[in-house]
């Protein structure tokens, strides 16, 4: 009789531990996220220098060629050459190839691995020969993967369990954009937007200090200002804000086209061998042209806002950049669309500011139209529009734009949502999930649950109004191996039984299985945060 009665007790107190170990753990989660900060900072910046040299050192070529017209070989060469590193590298370490942001949201998820200290060399040797060669990719997307990694080395040097891994890996991933950018809220954002799409308090704490680490150790070498820093004089009147509407729906249908035109064109290049040489070549002809759409379109950003351009050159500038992004990106080549995008959108944003001015005058408003097309298009094509307002916000240095940028980014991604696009980053990673998918070799078998595989934690957040609402844990589906062992709601700590009715607010700490985590936490979190039917909403 004691046996029998001691067995669950037994089981309520090994739950219990192991919740205690994880808050003892999140305690010194903030000061290993701080040295996450500072070392993804300094790698990062390291890469930034990189890639400032490597367009630098391009520009200087273009130069010498122009006065000699023989240094040409030597150009060839060195396409060359470059190009057949890239492709040796990303061959031996395919998880090094593209922006890295699908890479680190698939190694959140649990659906692969890899090894972080062979990513770290080929993503940053990679990434600063493919800007070398003048592909129109950016830093932001690899600085993400490569703080995102940091965070996942430092966890293998100090044998931190899976749980820990998550949380510097997301404290990581923030630090890498917050020092590419020298803006730290938009790194926090974008892990609690895009990387885990849902709020965590914990989430929030340890990437807040990571990301304000290394934005100091960024601006401490790079200065106080954002990358890319804008002045607005003043706000657009509220009577035109029509027209922002308008903009808003044209950059949403832009970013879709994009979109589509950068996972069909990367299919069509998956089987070309020299498709980085090929792309490179582009490269060349466009260095002596229009070498303003190379890189990644800092320059051309800044070209734009402080120089007026005719709308006939506009437009090539905006095809070209188009092209070459879609193209650049489709040879897997280290590098990522993040800044390319931004370029893009105040292309578009240039181009719409002179076709209505030809029509009635807006003067004072063309800074104005650089940046919303910046945020409408990043958000048509990321569906990330809180990142999009927080990242320009920080870069105009003001509040006084908030309205106006929203009223852009809401409309461009209501836009996108009509057109049944996916956010691109989750396009990617589906991608990547099917190229790297391996076949079973048998059949698990049917006792193979939670009880009889190693275990790990998650945390899923309940959205107010989500179909976790207002429902009774004993009623709800949970997938098979899920355990509700702990439910935080506010400041209290709630061990839940079957019978406590779940509100928005809560955050759940569920048990599962760490082989199905993955695949168990992208369905947790659509429940938790897709609106209930009304129907429902009305019982």
């Amino acid at each position: 009789m004691d046996n029998h009665t001691k067995e669950p007790k037994s089981h309520r107190e090994s739950i219990t531990e192991m919740f205690l170990g994880i808050s003892s753990m999140k305690n010194k989660l903030v000061l290993k996220g701080a040295f996450v900060g500072f070392l993804s900072g300094l790698v990062v910046i390291s890469y930034r220098i990189g890639i400032y040299n490597a367009d630098i050192l391009r520009e200087n070529i273009r130069k010498l060629v122009l006065n000699e017209p023989k240094f040409l070989i030597f150009l060839f060469g060195m396409v060359f050459i470059n190009s057949l590193v890239i492709t040796k590298l990303v061959k031996a370490e395919p998880m090094s190839s593209g922006s890295g942001i699908p890479q680190i949201r698939g190694k959140i998820l649990r659906q692969f691995d890899y090894n972080p200290f062979s990513v770290l060399f080929k993503k940053f040797v990679g990434g600063i020969l493919a800007i070398l060669n003048g592909f129109s990719l950016g830093r932001e997307g690899p600085s993400i993967q490569l703080g995102g990694t940091i965070g996942m080395a430092v966890s293998k040097l100090w044998k931190a369990n899976k749980i820990e891994e998550k949380y510097l890996i997301t404290a990581g991933a923030s630090a890498g954009l917050a020092a590419a950018f020298n803006a730290p809220l938009a790194g926090v954002v974008f892990a609690l937007e895009e990387l885990h799409k849902s709020f965590s308090s914990s989430v929030l704490l340890i990437s807040m200090v990571a990301a304000i680490i290394a934005d100091f150790v960024s601006k401490t070498v790079f200065g106080l200002n954002p990358a890319l820093s804008f002045t607005l004089i003043q706000p657009i009147d509220l009577r035109h804000y029509l027209l922002l509407l308008l903009l808003g729906v044209l950059a949403g249908i832009f970013g879709v086209i994009f979109s589509r035109a950068l996972l069909k064109i990367s299919s069509l290049l998956d089987n070309i061998k020299l498709k980085v040489f090929l792309v490179s070549l582009l490269c060349i002809f466009l260095l002596f042209w229009f070498p303003e759409v190379l890189g990644g379109g800092h320059e051309l950003i800044l070209e734009i806002y402080y120089e007026r351009k005719t709308i006939g050159m506009l437009f090539v500038l905006l095809i070209f950049k188009f092209l070459l992004t879609v193209l650049s990106y489709a040879t897997s080549a280290p590098g990522g669309i993040f800044l390319p995008m931004l370029a893009i959108g105040a292309l578009l944003g240039d181009v719409v500011y002179n076709m209505l001015t030809a029509i009635s005058p807006l003067p004072g408003y063309k800074a104005n139209f650089i940046v919303l097309g910046m945020v409408g298009y990043f958000t048509s094509v990321v569906r990330a529009p809180i990142t999009g307002i927080v990242l320009i916000t920080e870069m105009v240095g003001s509040f006084n734009h908030i309205l106006e940028l929203s009223v852009v980014a809401f409309s461009s991604y209501f836009t996108a949502e009509l057109m049944r696009e996916e956010p691109i980053y989750e396009s990617l990673l589906k991608r990547m999930l099917v190229k790297n998918a391996k076949p079973k070799k048998h059949e698990e078998s049917p006792e193979h649950d939670y009880h009889f595989d190693e275990k790990t934690l998650i945390e899923i957040p309940v959205n107010t109004g989500s179909e976790l609402d207002g429902v009774m844990i004993k009623d709800f589906p949970w997938p098979k191996g899920c355990l509700v062992v702990l439910v935080k709601r506010g400041s209290a700590e709630i061990i839940p039984n079957g019978k406590l009715i779940l509100q928005g607010g809560d955050i759940l700490t569920v048990l599962t299985s760490k082989k199905q985590s993955g695949e168990n936490k992208m369905y947790l979190i659509s429940k938790a945060t897709s609106q209930k039917p009304l129907d429902k909403v009305s019982e």
